[in-house]
């Protein structure tokens, strides 16, 4: 018979909710409509196998990130491959399982709730989301991260009905693929924008750079960019700029024997007291200061 594991894999992470902690969440009236009751990631698992001839309690989330696996209820067995989840509702006879040969890596979630029927329709099949530019993976795995973090913080009344805050965003990320998607869009899209300014600027770090440099490697108007870089940093491209300059010159300060006159022309900066007063307003101390602490 072929080895058959629950949990205990290597790199593992899960949390069982008390059972009692568990009873006052279905008694709050907020919480009584969605909540936690165990979360956990299993990455690379191999030999994982679940099998509840009466069903689970609870309704079920399994998202599969990398390796394959099956599972089997409603009297059908679907294969399970990186990008696919599905919800198995609660009191329903499953099996699942890991590929002995290319294990998967999930992460999951068990909840309740007067709402979990809800989340549940339409998602109680196997379920794939596709890979575009605008897939959010990212984003649904930091979902994932807040919520674990938000259950392993404790167990205070506040404490858990803000946990049900995320899991409803959480599950509705699942749900609610293509509005997940679209609400995102331009988010991503305008961080992305400003990794690749960020990137542009550290490459020309030592030279002068202006609006219109900018603007025209990025392909945008002027007042686009303002607008975006407002919106992401919280300040204007010139201001972003200078905050690189500083950043930059306090790491080499500390990391290389350079001079503080040969730093400033590094960053881009050819007055050395006006790149003295700047590092100064922006960190606080003099560059002096500053390699001495």
């Amino acid at each position: 018979m072929a080895i058959q594991l629950k949990d205990g894999f290597q790199g593992s992470r899960m949390i069982d909710i008390p059972a009692a902690v568990v009873k006052d969440m279905e008694q709050w009236e907020y919480t009584s409509l969605l909540h936690v009751t165990d979360i956990g990631h299993f990455p690379k698992a191999q030999y994982h196998y679940r099998n509840r001839p009466s069903g689970a309690e609870q309704y079920i989330l399994i998202y599969c990130t990398d390796g394959r696996g099956w599972v089997e209820f409603k009297g059908e067995r679907h294969q399970v491959y990186p990008g696919t989840f599905f919800v198995i509702p609660a009191g329903t006879p499953h099996t699942y399982c890991a590929d002995e040969n290319n294990p998967w890596s999930i992460y999951w979630v068990h909840f309740k709730g007067s709402l979990a029927p809800y989340f549940a329709q339409d998602c109680d099949r196997i379920c794939e989301i596709n890979v575009t530019e605008d897939s959010r993976i990212t984003s649904r795995l930091d979902l994932f991260e807040e919520l674990y973090k938000s259950v392993e913080s404790g167990y205070s009344k506040d404490q858990l009905c803000y946990t049900s805050s995320v899991l409803n965003i959480f599950l509705g990320s699942f749900k609610y693929i293509e509005a997940f998607r679209s609400t995102g869009t331009q988010e991503v899209g305008g961080h992305t924008t400003i990794e690749r300014c960020r990137h542009y600027i550290m490459e020309n770090l030592e030279r002068k750079i202006t609006l219109n440099d900018i603007c025209n490697y990025l392909g945008f108007s002027s007042s686009y960019c303002i607008s975006l870089f407002n919106r992401f940093t919280g300040m204007a491209p010139g201001q972003y700029i200078l905050n690189l300059r500083v950043q930059t010159a306090a790491h080499l300060m500390k990391v290389t024997d350079l001079k503080i006159n040969q730093i400033c022309h590094k960053v881009g900066v050819d007055d050395p007291y006006y790149f003295s007063r700047l590092f100064t307003k922006t960190m606080g101390v003099s560059p002096r200061d500053y390699r001495r602490g």
